[in-house]
């Protein structure tokens, strides 16, 4: 019984010396550097462009001027705020991790903020001082002014040479800011590490109207760079297939690749083919990824985006009325409507939405009305 416990025992030991190895391991990994700097000071960082908010991430700005003037009251009344992050870049520069509302509010209080319509904040009544309504840069008293810019920050930098995927988890454990970041910004911040090419690339091809007039999203998703996630969506599942766990990692995983090895990715014919694609589906109207009362939904998408890429040449070849039925009657398949049920994007029945998609364009499938039928 003794040797029982003994050996027991002997195996939570090595266990905890394991735990605890690999806990110093990843936190020498995560630990940022550390700086204590006036606001006066990154103020002077940002007109020369040594610390960035990327344009992408400055679209991510969307507190109002009651918020911001809560953070102004807060450094006027030396109530202590959470730290800024930043990511290095190669060439030593700062790129803003987390911290964008609260940099963003004191660089538009200063007239410096390079976006025009949310530069130049006029403060509104604040909540222990209400006498601070209409006060801006040119009316503060001086000494506030002096005090605004003496206010410290910490800022905590995760330097270049540290792995780009820890980089990739601190931003999203510290994505807890006054306005959450989607996915895709997270993606758009951190991942140009390596490379800004194929987030240059993504955001040019969701801004093409072939696109964006058949997804039917609003301001706010847009500002949230869902026509952007949309478009990797594309490629991940196209170059990389629907074999996943979840689908927001495989797209993570296939943007990191893509962005550290460029070579992976044929630029001029990715551009060509998706085009092509996105014209064809374009000129069918504006309806085609609708699906019930849904206008627009990935359980449609998908399939026809990677069917469609699969066999353009193929799909040339038909009638716009013959395409526009051939969708209609997926659409309306018992089987179809089986997988856009619960769980529509797991990866079984994304790999299900697309081979059924595959059995209506690609020529090889489509041999007869009788197998047609069959959906």
């Amino acid at each position: 019984m003794n040797l029982i416990k003994s050996t027991e025992t002997d195996i939570m030991i090595q266990n905890q010396e394991r735990l605890i190895e690999k806990i110093n391991d990843k936190r020498k990994d995560m630990k940022p550097d550390r700086a204590d700097m006036t606001f006066g000071e990154i103020i002077n960082m940002y007109k020369d462009n040594e610390i960035i908010i990327s344009p992408e991430f400055q679209r991510a700005f969307r507190w109002d001027e009651e918020r911001q003037t809560r953070f102004i009251e807060s450094l006027l009344l030396e109530i202590p705020i959470p730290p800024i992050f930043v990511a290095e870049t190669n060439d030593g520069v700062w790129e803003l991790v987390d911290g964008l509302q609260r940099l963003s509010t004191i660089l538009s209080f200063f007239g410096m903020l390079k976006i025009e319509d949310k530069n130049n904040l006029v403060l509104t009544k604040g909540t222990l001082i209400e006498d601070l309504e209409g006060f801006t840069i040119n009316t503060l008293p001086e000494r506030y002014i002096l005090s605004l810019k003496r206010s410290v920050c910490r800022v905590e930098i995760i330097r270049y040479d540290s792995d780009i995927e820890m980089r990739y988890e601190l931003f999203n454990r510290l994505n807890t800011g006054g306005v959450e970041l989607s996915q895709q910004e997270i993606r758009n911040c951190i991942f140009r590490g390596y490379s800004n090419k194929f987030n240059v690339f993504i955001s040019d091809l969701s801004k093409r109207p072939e696109f964006y007039n058949n997804i039917y999203a609003n301001d706010n998703e847009k500002e949230r760079m869902y026509l952007e996630e949309l478009i990797l969506r594309y490629f991940t599942l196209k170059n990389r297939g629907a074999k996943y766990k979840h689908i927001q990692k495989h797209m993570d995983d296939y943007m990191l690749s893509v962005s550290k090895n460029e070579n992976l990715f044929n630029y001029e014919e990715e551009k060509e083919l998706f085009l092509r694609l996105i014209k064809k589906i374009s000129d069918l109207g504006v309806n085609i990824f609708q699906l019930a009362t849904l206008p627009f939904s990935t359980s449609i998408y998908d399939p026809i985006m990677i069917a469609f890429a699969n066999n353009i040449d193929y799909i040339d070849t038909l009638s716009k009325e013959e395409i526009v039925n051939r969708i209609e009657s997926m659409k309306n398949g018992n089987e179809f409507r089986k997988q856009t049920k619960t769980s529509s994007s797991s990866n079984s029945r994304v790999r299900k939405k697309i081979e059924i998609a595959e059995s209506y364009f690609s020529p090889q499938n489509v041999n007869s009305n009788e197998q047609m039928a069959l959906f």
